[in-house]
C-alpha cells in the first residue's frame, strides 16, 4: 500500500462493518490476538503485522517513528475500510498505536478499543520503560544462553539473530507472573485460536526503536480530545503492570472513556480468556 509492503490477514465478508487489530510489541505480530477473528461472523476482521514487525519486511529504524506508524494504520485502515469509518482494537503498544490514530483522524473511526495500552504521554512512558529496565537475575538467565544459541544458528537475513534473541527475551518477560503481566494461578492459559497461527517473530529494530529514549508520546494526549466518542479501556484482572489502576489513570485524556476489566486473565486477555473479552466487545461495537 503507497509502496509499503505488509503481511496481512483478514476474515469475514468485506461488506460487514470493518474492525482493524493492531498488535502490541513494538515489533510483535498479530498471532497472538487471532481469537478476535471469531468477529467474523458480523464484522470484517482484519490483522496485520506493523512495518519491520512480525512477517513484514524489515526496514531500517529511520522508516519507524510513532507518526510512520500512524500513518501505516490509516493505510490499512483506508485499503480495507470501504470508505466508512471502522472499528478498531489496539493491544498494549496497539492501544497507543490506535489513541494516537484516532486524535489524528477520528472521523474514520466509529468505535475504538484500547486493551492495556501502554504509556499515552511522556511521563508514563518513563515509568513504563524505568519499571521494564529493572530486570532480575531470571532475565539474564534467559539472555545469555540465547545469545550462545545465535552461536550455532544459520542467519537468513541480517535482522534474524537480533529478531530471535529480542523474541525470545519478550516472551520470557510477558509469560511469567513475577513480571505483572500474567497471572499467578497456572490454570489461567493461552487458549489456541481455532485458525491457523502464522510464524511468529519479533522485529528488534522497530522494537528498540520505537520505545527508545527519543520518543515523543505528547502527539498522543495533546490530540486526544479530537476523538469525542466513548472509549472503551479493556484491562485484565491479574495485570498489575498495565492493568486496571495503570489504565484509570490515563483513562482522562479522552473526553469519554469507561473501562472494564476481564476476570481469569492477564495481559494477553484475548488469548486467555477469549469468551469474556469478545462478549465485551461485541455489545459495545453494538451500542
Amino acid at each position: 500500500i503507497d509502496g509499503v509492503v505488509f503481511h496481512a490477514e483478514t476474515f469475514g465478508d468485506p461488506a460487514n462493518p470493518v474492525v482493524v487489530v493492531v498488535h502490541g510489541g513494538p515489533g510483535g505480530d498479530y498471532g497472538y490476538l487471532l481469537n478476535l477473528h471469531r468477529l467474523e461472523d458480523d464484522y470484517f476482521v482484519v490483522f496485520y503485522d506493523q512495518r519491520g514487525a512480525g512477517l513484514s519486511p524489515r526496514v531500517a529504524a529511520s522508516e519507524l517513528t510513532l507518526q510512520s506508524s500512524i500513518d501505516d494504520l490509516h493505510r490499512i485502515v483506508t485499503h480495507y475500510s470501504n470508505g466508512e469509518p471502522v472499528n478498531l482494537i489496539g493491544h498494549s503498544w496497539g492501544g497507543m498505536l490506535a489513541a494516537g490514530y484516532i486524535g489524528q483522524y477520528s472521523e474514520y473511526v466509529k468505535k475504538v478499543v484500547l486493551a492495556e495500552p501502554g504509556a499515552l504521554d511522556n511521563a508514563g512512558l518513563a515509568r513504563f520503560n524505568e519499571r521494564q529496565s529493572k530486570q532480575g537475575f531470571a532475565y539474564y538467565r534467559t539472555l545469555v544462553p540465547t545469545i550462545f544459541e545465535t552461536f550455532h544458528m544459520t542467519q537468513p537475513d541480517p535482522d534474524a539473530l537480533m529478531d530471535y534473541i529480542f523474541g525470545q527475551m519478550m516472551e520470557s518477560f510477558v509469560n511469567n507472573s513475577s513480571s505483572g503481566y500474567r497471572c499467578a494461578d497456572e490454570n489461567v492459559k493461552a487458549i489456541t485460536p481455532s485458525v491457523p497461527v502464522p510464524h511468529t517473530r519479533v522485529g528488534a529494530t522497530a522494537y528498540s526503536t520505537l520505545f527508545g529514549p527519543d520518543t515523543d508520546l505528547k502527539p498522543i494526549a495533546d490530540n486526544a480530545a479530537n476523538y469525542t466518542d466513548v472509549v472503551l479501556f479493556v484491562a485484565s484482572e491479574c495485570s498489575s503492570f498495565t492493568g486496571a489502576d495503570f489504565q484509570r489513570g490515563q483513562m482522562g485524556i479522552f473526553p469519554q472513556a469507561r473501562l472494564v476489566v476481564i476476570s481469569s486473565a492477564g495481559h494477553e486477555m484475548f488469548s486467555e480468556n477469549p469468551t469474556d473479552s469478545l462478549a465485551v466487545l461485541r455489545e459495545y461495537f453494538g451500542s
